[in-house]
């Protein structure tokens, strides 16, 4: 399987600046303004968010893959949209741009905890609150061509896109102070070293790379791919008790699912288990 951008039951039109379809098992997400390297509009945001919201219902998706059409994965927010702002007076400004922020804060709800894994597929620039999209993601494919730069510091603000959340937990509290308060640019090797890309591979090699995931993802029992997902999302917040407990109840809940009878017996009759049957 190689992968498509455009596939049968996508949502719109391929001059949208958001591409999304459900293939199957797949939902699959594009950013599609790859003459502005892909960066994200007002109207992106409310798509993406209605679409995810689709998706984190729909049990028949086992696995969503983000990525950026062209040679770039997203470039953050577009920019040049502030200009129109700069004339306001410092509170209105402030308001307006909290509001714009506060907009997305769904997405990256949905992201960290709807039960699929989200693989992104990452080559040319990750810049801004793409790196909070990216570090949102599960599994992060990237190519030689990769590179991470949280640039908010540059137009003198903080970052966004749930980078102050997701990143630190990535990559560490200090390496993430680095690329955010220093705008320290990040290759893909080092972001491979610093545990936030995942696989790091030839560009020749992005897209079979990503959809080996993506086949392996929906092969596995998705009662457990989703707790696992919710278990580990959870140990930040939790005490050792509260997340011991949490272990118990959420080892219980995957026995009461068919998946784990079939595991089980498919161990003991000592064959390949077939999951999501049920």
């Amino acid at each position: 399987m190689t992968y498509r951008p455009s596939l049968q039951g996508q949502d719109h039109k391929r001059d949208q600046e958001l591409l999304t379809a459900i293939d199957g098992p797949v939902a699959r997400i594009t950013f599609n303004r790859p003459t502005a390297r892909n960066a994200i509009t007002s109207q992106m945001v409310l798509d993406m968010m209605a679409f995810l919201d689709r998706v984190a219902a729909d049990d028949s998706v086992r696995c969503v893959v983000l990525t950026g059409a062209g040679n770039h994965f997203m470039a953050g927010g577009d920019v040049s949209g502030f200009g129109q702002v700069l004339e306001m007076p410092s509170d209105e400004r402030r308001k307006e741009l909290e509001r714009r922020v506060r907009v997305s804060i769904p997405i990256f709800k949905h992201m960290l905890t709807m039960p699929q894994p989200i693989v992104a597929r990452v080559r040319g620039a990750c810049a801004g609150a793409a790196v909070g999209f990216a570090a949102c993601c599960d599994f992060i494919v990237a190519d030689e061509t990769a590179l991470f730069l949280v640039a908010h510091v540059n137009i003198a603000t903080s970052p966004d896109g749930a980078t102050s959340y997701a990143l630190p937990r990535k990559v560490g509290p200090a390496k993430a102070l680095e690329m955010a308060m220093l705008g320290r640019k990040v290759s893909a090797q080092e972001a491979c070293e610093w545990g936030l890309v995942s696989h790091l591979v030839a560009t020749d090699q992005l897209d079979a790379q990503v959809e080996a995931i993506v086949e392996q993802i929906i092969a596995l029992p998705a009662s457990a791919v989703g707790s696992i997902k919710a278990l580990f999302g959870q140990s930040f917040h939790n005490t050792l008790d509260d997340q011991l407990q949490l272990e118990a109840e959420t080892f219980g809940l995957c026995a009461s699912h068919p998946n784990f009878v079939e595991g089980v017996t498919a161990f003991l009759e000592k064959r390949k288990a077939t999951f999501n049957s049920a």
